[in-house]
């Protein structure tokens, strides 16, 4: 195994080999997912040098080792999915899912990480978003739409059936941004805003679980979130994070708004405790039971 050979000569091993040795172990999906050429940019060292380190612990070149990272990964990525579905207990279970959602942020990072600077760059750049989704995923866009409000970005959320759909897309202007938010179901009529929405100059940014969706299509940039879950539905675990993380990322370069946003909702929830305060019982009872 990769892991003990790594143990084995580390002590040997030069500062350069040493990086790649302690990229390897911590970072086991991420490397399970780059070719050398990839991992000896994200360590910071010579193609070759990736090559030479591999021959240095045992193997005939990293195409060699890769393999094995490769399957050591899917071997890990199996056993999680049979701790879910032989679970026996409520603790069990619980602990295989929060594996699985780990293990699917960890190789979304690994392969969708430029995508999301990207769609968090969108976002931060625009002064309006409009947001939409069928069913649930309408919920999770307003949801989002709530928080982006918090930190000073302008945004509004409509259903995309038909009237409201033309109406939004008629309000909507240039350099305007429409995120559609697409976790399960086909979002055609999400498509077809999108579609309008990019006529008149405004950016598509979507967030699907599917690539194949009519709105990750039409979309200028797509962000592919996990959905796998070892049991037989559909997972909400990493999209729902990888939403938070673009908040959060967004909400990191506007400090200032966000910290301003909060005191005047703590200001605006102390009046509000105040009256309730000053509010006699009788006033609250018989309110109560009208």
């Amino acid at each position: 195994m990769f892991k003990e050979r790594i143990r084995e000569h580390y002590e040997n091993l030069t500062p350069g080999f040493r990086k790649l040795a302690d990229f390897i172990i911590t970072r086991t999906m991420d490397t399970a997912f780059l070719t050398a050429t990839e991992l000896s940019r994200t360590v910071g060292v010579d193609p070759a040098t990736v090559v030479r380190f591999s021959q240095e612990i045992g193997y005939s070149g990293y195409r060699e080792l890769s393999r094995e990272i490769k399957s050591y990964v899917r071997a890990q990525v199996t056993a999680t999915a049979r701790q879910v579905t032989e679970a026996e207990t409520e603790a069990e279970l619980l602990d295989g899912l929060m594996a699985n959602a780990f293990q699917s942020l960890e190789r979304f990072m690994t392969t969708e990480k430029a995508t999301l600077i990207e769609a968090a760059d969108m976002l931060q750049s625009t002064t309006r978003v409009w947001l939409t989704g069928e069913g649930l995923s309408y919920d999770i866009a307003a949801f989002f739409s709530g928080l982006l409000e918090s930190i000073g970005t302008e945004t509004e959320v409509f259903y995309p059936g038909m009237l409201d759909a033309a109406t939004s897309i008629a309000r909507m202007e240039e350099g305007d941004v429409l995120l559609a938010i697409v976790l399960g179901g086909p979002g055609v009529d999400v498509g077809y805003a999108l579609n309008q929405a990019k006529e008149k100059g405004v950016k598509a940014l979507c967030i699907s679980g599917s690539g194949v969706a009519l709105p990750a299509r039409e979309a200028d940039l797509t962000v592919l979130v996990p959905m796998q879950s070892p049991l037989d539905i559909s997972s909400y675990s990493a999209a729902l994070t990888i939403i938070a993380v673009i908040w959060e990322s967004i909400a990191g370069k506007r400090t200032e708004k966000a910290t301003a946003s909060k005191a005047a909702l703590e200001e605006q929830m102390k009046k509000f405790l105040e009256l309730r305060a000053d509010t006699a019982h009788y006033d609250v009872k018989t309110e109560a039971s009208s």
